[in-house]
């Protein structure tokens, strides 16, 4: 009967040692992950099964607004340099102005000299036209593939004094880009190569490059384009800083809810670390007395046997 009664008090140790050890493994992994759980399984187990769904909810709101505020971000970085092209576009609209007024005032057999740099500045435009950011071209609209300018003669003729908006230069399309901030909220940005205040320097260098000899009418006429398209070109920098300016916005109110839907995850996920702490010192020790326990219990076994 004592053999009995000793195997039982012993069985009932090990059962108590394989108890506590688990929970000090348990305890451990929290220790080091700073977590009650690695797994939602985990999680519910614990007895925040009813929290489990949230987590799920507020983790999947974190990994969405990240992809946005990194959208966001690389679109505000986009909408600089497609802003420093319009820039210098507007710096050779504004030498230009200058290289009229300086014609003007020259006869017109001497004149050859601005046809040649008029020239060359319409080449400068488009290839300002056909910067890329990222492999993308900026000013094609959605189509960010192709190259959208060419100022080839065979594909933008000679223009006159008395020649209409011509976009023939043009190989892209009307479709502005989009960057979405939020999940019923897009905003558009940029600027094609065809807006009217482009055309309008396009043309104007078209007609000073190619009329010979470059006339007192020719040259009004490139005036007046030009400044349309100074004041155009200007329009569309402030547009695109507003633009700027409503994304970076909606990027730090993406921030806010990013930051409040980490903190809420982490407060469901994380544990009192110093609790955690004392709870593995405390399992330590019972499962040590525990193991003395059951030595002792098994000599007293072994001389009861014997």
């Amino acid at each position: 009967m004592n053999r009995i009664s000793t195997a039982g008090a012993h069985n009932a140790l090990v059962q108590y040692m394989l108890k506590n050890e688990s929970a000090l493994n348990a305890a451990q992994v929290q220790e080091a992950t700073s977590a009650k759980s690695t797994t939602y399984g985990g999680l519910a187990s614990t007895g925040l099964d009813g929290n489990v769904k949230l987590l799920v909810n507020l983790e999947s709101e974190v990994s969405y607004s990240s992809t946005l505020i990194a959208n966001a971000d690389a679109t505000v970085t986009k909408i600089d340099a497609i802003a420093s092209d319009i820039t210098s576009i507007s710096d050779i609209a504004t030498t230009l102005k200058t290289a009229i007024s300086e014609a003007m005032s020259t006869d017109e057999t001497s004149r050859s000299t601005y046809q040649e740099e008029a020239s060359g500045w319409l080449s400068d435009v488009a290839s300002i036209l056909n910067d890329t950011y990222g492999g993308q071209y900026l000013f094609g609209g959605s189509d960010t593939t192709h190259a959208p300018v060419s100022v080839d003669s065979s594909t933008y003729g000679a223009l006159t004094s008395d020649s209409d908006a011509d976009t023939s230069y043009y190989s892209g399309n009307d479709t502005l880009a989009t960057v979405r901030v939020s999940s019923s909220q897009t905003i558009s940005y940029g600027v094609t190569a065809d807006d009217p205040s482009i055309e309008k320097l396009m043309r104007a260098l078209n007609m000073i490059s190619n009329t010979d000899p470059l006339d007192d009418d020719t040259l009004t006429s490139a005036l007046d384009l030009v400044n349309d398209a100074s004041s155009g070109l200007s329009d569309i920098g402030q547009t695109l800083s507003d633009t700027s300016s409503r994304i970076q916005t909606a990027s730090s109110h993406l921030t806010d809810i990013n930051s409040f839907a980490s903190d809420q995850s982490s407060d469901i996920k994380s544990v009192d670390l110093a609790e955690v702490s004392t709870t593995v010192t405390t399992l330590q020790t019972s499962l040590e007395a525990t193991m003395q326990a059951i030595a002792a219990s098994q000599k007293m076994s072994l001389a009861n046997y014997l």
